[in-house]
């Protein structure tokens, strides 16, 4: 324990330690001030573990100088001897005249300089019992260079780190945030964007350590304790959002199920294969050839096939993707309990509302989920050219709305190419974070379109008014 004098800056203080006043034998290792003249003779018993030196009035030896540092220097016990460390002041430390750069041993009758003030060292005959400095029954053996020592002394500096802080914290978690953004902006798999959420807060705490000034050790274990607090941080978020959203937060990866990879075994350790303990679902790809615009076609049908230990529940089925509203899926399945290794037909329908290629993402839901969300498949199909015909032609100047699968309404062509502009924005006008309304949450500003009471994509009001407009003048603008 240390005792100031209350007589004022330049009284002397000094390191109590129980024993040191009664047992005979050398005295331990002690800090005096020589200079300036007005704190002559100030001194500090030193701390096996560490003692801190600097301005704040929170360190071991208080330098009460504008020339020193809030936390200028700890001088702790290592082998035999002691050291001294310069924490990263601003005018440095140099020991018999030199600048230190790190640690430097010290030697009795060494000069410290922090500053405009001058310390001497001094360290009489050999190291002694660690009860001869707190009344405690070890040996030097059991806290000279020992790693609890090391520890407590390493704890006590990064709980003093101006770098190691809450506010560290949140500029690691806004790195890692933007590592994990940032590749898959351009693309990239979840891995990419896993080793990006990983490399984002080790260049931020690398930025901000450097900036409080830490170093060494303390700068070290800063790095590595913020960079994998602000990881698990975000892979624990991120993960907890997309499974209230069933699917990866980031705009851009409809086609993924999560953010990051799936580190998670499902099998729980068993060493059975993941067929006998987790269920599963098989989906094949759906070609659904080229089918003229605004005219619908079924597809070759794709069979669900459940391996698994108990009964799947088929629980619903969704398209996803910028074409996602060309082709529906018929509820074959949907609802039903398959057993294991049964399988069960599923039909999709392809209506395109534009001519070339048209993609979308099937998505099976399950329960009990399997890996991921469940069974997803590509589907394909190519929009040609309208042969034109039929009761439900449009009068000339008119086409087709096609917002949705099955949408027969006439309007003008601009309002056809808003309808697909609409749809490929659609994911971007949700609410990343769900809300009174699930997964189907607008962003503020937008209302769901509603050209039919299934259809939630999200669109200004004034679409929405459209649409209601186009949807009472429809059969005046048919041809027939």
């Amino acid at each position: 324990m240390s005792r100031r004098s209350t007589d004022g800056p330049d009284a002397a203080e000094t390191r109590i330690h129980p024993a040191t006043d009664h047992e005979p034998g050398p005295r331990p290792p002690t800090l005096t001030v020589v200079a300036p003249p007005t704190a002559a003779g100030r001194h500090t018993l030193l701390d096996p573990y560490g003692t801190t030196i600097g301005r704040d009035p929170a360190c071991d030896f208080v330098l009460p100088s504008d020339l020193v540092s809030r936390r200028h220097a700890v001088v702790r016990r290592r082998g035999a001897g002691y050291e001294i460390e310069d924490l990263g002041s601003s005018n440095g430390t140099r020991v018999n005249g030199r600048p230190i750069t790190g640690r430097r041993a010290l030697r009795s009758g060494d000069h410290v300089d922090l500053g405009d003030v001058q310390l001497t060292f001094s360290y009489a005959g050999a190291p002694r019992t660690e009860s001869s400095y707190s009344g405690a029954p070890r040996t030097e053996s059991s806290y000279a260079g020992a790693p609890r020592g090391e520890s407590e002394s390493l704890r006590r500096e990064l709980r003093d780190a101006p770098g190691f802080g809450l506010r560290a914290l949140v500029l690691a978690i806004a790195g890692s945030i933007a590592g994990t953004v940032l590749p898959a902006a351009f693309g990239t798999g979840a891995w990419a964007t896993l080793a990006g959420a990983t490399i984002g807060p080790v260049v931020s705490t690398v930025f901000s350590t450097k900036v409080t000034g830490e170093r060494g050790r303390v700068r070290a274990a800063a790095i590595t304790l913020l960079s994998v607090a602000a990881l698990v941080i975000t892979v624990t978020g991120f993960t907890l959002g997309d499974k209230a959203t069933g699917g990866s937060l980031l705009p851009g990866t409809d086609d993924r199920t999560g953010t990051f990879p799936d580190l998670i075994e499902n099998n729980g350790g068993t060493g059975a294969t993941p067929e006998a303990s987790v269920a599963t679902v098989e989906l094949a790809a759906v070609e659904c050839g080229g089918v003229a615009v605004g005219t619908a076609r079924d597809c070759p049908q794709t069979t669900i096939r459940y391996h698994g230990p108990d009964r799947l529940h088929v629980t619903g089925v969704e398209m996803r993707g910028d074409a996602a509203g060309d082709f529906s899926a018929q509820g074959d399945c949907v609802d039903h309990w398959l057993e294991p290794d049964e399988s069960c037909a599923l039909t999709v329908t392809f209506r395109p509302s534009a001519e070339g290629e048209r993609t979308a993402t099937l998505v099976v839901r399950q329960d009990p989920a399997g890996p991921g969300e469940g069974g997803t498949a590509r589907v394909t199909g190519t929009g040609t050219a309208a042969t034109g015909g039929g009761a439900e032609d449009c009068l000339p100047g008119f086409v087709w709305r096609a917002a949705v699968s099955g949408d027969h309404v006439c309007v003008p062509p601009a309002t056809h190419d808003q309808a697909l502009a609409d749809n490929a924005a659609a994911d971007s006008r949700r609410s990343p974070t769900g809300g009174d309304y699930g997964p189907d949450t607008c962003l503020p500003g937008y209302v769901w379109r509603e050209v039919t009471p299934a259809d939630l994509v999200c669109v200004t009001p004034e679409t929405r008014g459209q649409v209601q407009s186009d949807n009472d003048l429809a059969s005046s603008r048919r041809a027939s």
